[in-house]
């Protein structure tokens, strides 16, 4: 049975249909057959998953937001896919017998084939110049070569969707397009860390920015791309329909964490896996394991055999911040993971994590989140944190990190070691 008459055939109401449907292939010259080479999912199916609808709450003023998500191929599949199934899963959890959106998916290939970066295919409903009425909201997705792409027309029907659209969002380097469009000038706008240069180099007229997973700045939203697309989208559904209903839908999807657009692309903990110095990782590990302490830049550098002033050159080398600034981080890092995941008073956790005191914490999140630990907690706590545990449990989010990074470590220093022997000049 082909793709398209899988989806057509594949179960009414809820979605759930026969399975061998689905993975029991027709015999040859039996139907529509793939290329070896080639796996197209149709417009239909893709129709049919964003229509599956499940028992959600009944909110009959609800009407269907148009989503168009325009493709600029090829394309890294998950930068379109984690969007979609954002969407589908708040059609199928929210809608109650509705769907809160109507997604479409656009592109620019006549064809309106979207291949993806490592061998997925879609197929789009349409040309993007066949799309008529008004979207709520246009997403822009573009692949890395197409960040290059001059295209007057393309451009032209951006700049139009500014006025007539909600919201225009782009992900990962999809930014470039709406920069190319003259769009972002004078805009605060982010794309994946990586391009983020070229971006400045590019576009001066752009206020980039490139540690948030996603920017807003008026109607206009940008992000960082990958995950960070699931991210902004989610981030749609909580202004469209609530934080509850947002969450809702990040734990479905089995999210660790609907993180906030203010939240920086890369983990201060797995930024600073990739450290070569074999001392700088020990003391990395050490440092997390010890933030109740009082960590002064001294004791830090009698814990790696340095004098104080070596040590901090060689910690800035390494890490590219001072000691104070990255202890700070890694504080603040711990918090966050005893607010999300614990209930233990705000005491408690500025105590916990080496802050002198609550209003010190406080200053803290402000500084690097820009709000209150307080308010942190009512947005990203999960339902598990506010159960009856063990004493010995709730010390687990704390030291959480510092295992990962101690395991990260184990194995970079073994590694280093079959490979050569491992010398630390001092």
């Amino acid at each position: 049975m082909g793709l398209d008459r899988v989806c057509e055939a594949g179960g009414e109401g809820s979605g759930e249909g026969n399975p061998e449907r689905v993975h029991k292939s027709e015999p040859a010259g039996r139907g529509p057959t793939l290329d070896d080479n080639l796996q197209t999912i149709s417009a239909k199916c893709l129709s049919f998953a964003l229509a599956r609808t499940g028992g959600g709450e009944e909110n009959p003023a609800v009407m269907p937001k148009r989503i168009v998500l325009l493709v600029v191929p090829p394309v890294d599949e998950l930068d379109l896919v984690g969007p979609v199934e954002v969407f589908g899963t708040a059609n199928r959890l929210l809608g109650g017998g509705r769907m809160p959106y109507a997604v479409e998916v656009v592109t620019t290939a006549r064809d309106r084939r979207v291949d993806g970066e490592h061998g997925l295919s879609l197929l789009a409903h349409r040309h993007y110049h066949d799309v008529d009425g008004r979207p709520d909201s246009v997403l822009v997705i573009c692949g890395v070569g197409a960040r290059m792409l001059r295209d007057r027309a393309l451009f032209g029907w951006l700049r139009r969707l500014t006025t007539t659209t909600r919201r225009l969002g782009s992900v990962c380097v999809g930014g470039f397009l709406l920069a190319g469009a003259g769009i972002l000038d004078g805009r605060r706008a982010t794309v994946h860390w990586r391009y983020a240069r070229e971006f400045a180099d590019r576009y001066p007229r752009v206020a980039v920015d490139p540690r948030p997973t996603w920017v807003q700045d008026g109607n206009i939203y940008t992000s960082a791309g990958i995950s960070a697309g699931i991210d902004l989208a989610l981030a749609w559904v909580e202004e469209d329909f609530g934080t509850a209903a947002a969450l809702k839908v990040a734990r479905e999807l089995v999210l660790f964490l609907r993180r906030p657009g203010g939240q920086d692309q890369v983990s201060v903990s797995l930024e600073a896996q990739a450290l070569h110095t074999k001392s700088m990782r020990e003391l990395q590990v050490w440092m997390l394991e010890h933030l109740d302490r009082r960590l002064s830049v001294d004791a830090l550098a009698d814990r790696v055999a340095m004098s104080t002033r070596n040590f901090a050159r060689v910690f800035a080398q390494e890490f590219g911040i001072t000691p104070g600034g990255y202890l700070l981080q890694l504080r603040v890092e711990a918090a966050r993971r005893l607010l999300e995941q614990t209930d233990k008073g705000l005491t408690q956790v500025a105590i916990a994590c080496g802050f002198r005191s609550v209003d010190v914490m406080r200053r803290a999140f402000l500084r690097a989140l820009g709000t209150t630990p307080l308010r942190y907690r009512r947005h990203f706590q999960t339902p598990a944190a506010t159960s009856r545990m063990r004493a010995a449990a709730l010390r687990g989010p704390l030291v959480a990190a510092g295992r990962e990074i101690a395991t990260a470590a184990r194995i970079a220093t073994t590694s280093n070691r079959r490979l050569k022997p491992s010398v630390v000049a001092i």
